[in-house]
């Protein structure tokens, strides 16, 4: 058993994997003061393989010798050239000394070393129903559906009736409205142009209130839904409104059938992150760190 976990272990799939690659980076490197002084570049397939895979921040050595097999002879000897370019002038850079204190570099060696620490924490096979609904239950609150509102509305413009007047207006028409049992459609037919939207089918309560107020979205959270029922006038920022409010949904947190597959790929994401966590931690084990201010230094 622990023969297996140990096989399974994250750090040693990189360890593994990083010994490969500085390993074809050796062999085709071979001799390398000699090659860079008589200016000679050794081309194989093993060179171009570890090129692909540097070039594309992923290894994944049976895709690339899939690829590398599968080009022409015209994509082949396009590869070529891109890496005797490549490798001309990471040469005379080097020779240049251009690399010594150069922070994109450095940085450019850590992006590397993630991106080898990412690939040997992905790959998972995906949970079994048990493993997870254990993480849907104890992550239930992350997949919490905010309440939301169906609503038309008429509106009647303060700044343009003035206030009393655009109130009346608002009262008459809704008193119209219920009488001929007007629908959700009905609306665009009465009342004054709104700056925003004129239906508005299963908005969040923020988004309202920041079209009509907080006022208005209080007065709309204390009315019962219909789907003939015209209510009003409700005030918001600009003016009155006569309201069919034809659905009002509760905040719920949704059963795991209908959200199983983001539930899923978010058991996978927090999986991949636990592994690279642990490999970097295991990697930070092996080294010494000194802490210094200016009362001394710290060892850790």
């Amino acid at each position: 058993m622990r023969l297996r976990r140990f096989l399974r272990e994250p750090l040693l799939h990189f360890l593994v994997a990083g010994g490969i690659l500085f390993g074809i980076f050796g062999l085709t490197h071979r001799a390398g003061p000699a090659l860079a002084s008589d200016k000679t570049i050794v081309v194989d397939k093993e060179t171009l393989l570890t090129f692909l895979q540097y070039r594309s921040k992923a290894f994944q050595p049976e895709f690339f010798s899939s690829q590398l097999e599968a080009m022409t002879a015209a994509e082949r000897k396009d590869l070529v050239d891109q890496y005797v370019q490549e490798e001309i002038l990471y040469r005379e850079a080097k020779a240049m000394g251009l690399e010594q204190g150069d922070y994109v570099i450095r940085q450019r060696l850590v992006q590397k070393m993630r991106f080898l620490v990412e690939d040997m924490a992905e790959g998972r096979a995906a949970p079994d129903a048990g493993v997870l609904a254990e993480y849907f239950q104890k992550n239930r609150e992350r997949y919490a559906v905010d309440p939301s509102v169906t609503f038309a509305h008429v509106f009647f413009d303060s700044s343009v009736r003035g206030d009393t007047e655009a109130r009346e207006s608002a009262l008459r028409l809704k008193e119209k409205l219920n009488a001929n049992a007007a629908s959700f459609s009905d609306a665009p037919k009465y009342g004054d142009r709104f700056p925003f939207l004129q239906n508005y089918v299963e908005r969040k309560f923020d988004y309202v209130a920041s079209h009509f107020g907080n006022e208005f979205v209080s007065e709309l959270k204390q009315s019962a839904p219909s789907e003939k029922h015209w209510i009003g006038p409700l005030r918001s920022t600009y003016g009155y409104h006569v309201v069919l409010m034809t659905r009002l949904t509760a905040a719920r947190i949704p059963a795991l059938n209908e959200i199983r597959s983001q539930v899923a790929d978010d058991w996978l994401r927090d999986q991949s992150e636990e592994a690279r966590s642990r490999s970097l931690n295991q990697l930070a084990g092996e080294y010494k760190i000194m802490q210094k201010d200016l009362g001394g230094s710290l060892s850790k």
